[in-house]
């Protein structure tokens, strides 16, 4: 077993107050927890330091996910981003602005908005992937190959557990129409 952590203290507190706690669910579910708003914060430390949000960067990456021509409309994003549309608006105009992103209007139907990816946004978005991977390594350096592949396994089969009594955690880009979310075919509505 390795060195108490701060998360074992926690539980020995709370186990004088719950004598039905199990330390091994707790443990597992509470670290998980903490490490997860270490890397929010870092995240949010990363993106700063480019000058970027956190929903700038959400944006960004959906855009680029979705694949050539790196557009989608704005309610998609909305969707995606589960994110009202009218925010979404005022975000995209910022973002417009900044430079990220370019909207213009679906030469198949005038009617209909289009959102694309800038080539100063691809590189914003590079520039604070390049960030979190290295974030993410820092985070993860006190484990060696073997045990991140451990790790990667056993969460995994957590993923599989999840997704087995509901939908997947995560889109399936590569199975994405793109001509149904960026380019209606001729003559078809928007």
């Amino acid at each position: 077993m390795s060195e108490p952590d701060s998360v074992d203290r926690h539980i020995a507190h709370w186990s004088r107050e719950l004598s039905d706690l199990d330390p091994q669910t707790e443990g597992i579910i509470t670290r998980m927890q903490v490490l997860v708003r270490v890397m929010r914060r870092e995240k949010e430390a990363w993106l700063a330091s480019g000058g970027l949000k956190p929903w700038e960067f959400e944006v960004l990456h959906h855009l680029v996910a979705s694949g050539p021509p790196y557009r989608a409309t704005p309610s998609l994003l909305a969707e995606w981003l589960d994110t009202h549309p009218a925010t979404m608006t005022n975000r995209l105009d910022r973002m417009e602005q900044a430079g990220y992103i370019a909207r213009a209007h679906d030469p198949g139907d005038r009617r209909r908005l289009l959102v694309e990816l800038t080539p100063e946004g691809r590189a914003m978005w590079e520039g604070r992937m390049g960030e979190g991977d290295r974030a993410e390594r820092a985070l993860l350096s006190p484990l060696d190959s073997g045990d991140r592949e451990l790790l990667n396994d056993l969460l995994r089969r957590l993923v599989h557990g999840v997704e087995g009594d509901g939908p997947p955690l995560l889109p399936d880009w590569a199975s994405i129409d793109r001509k149904s979310h960026a380019e209606p075919e001729k003559g078809s509505p928007a």
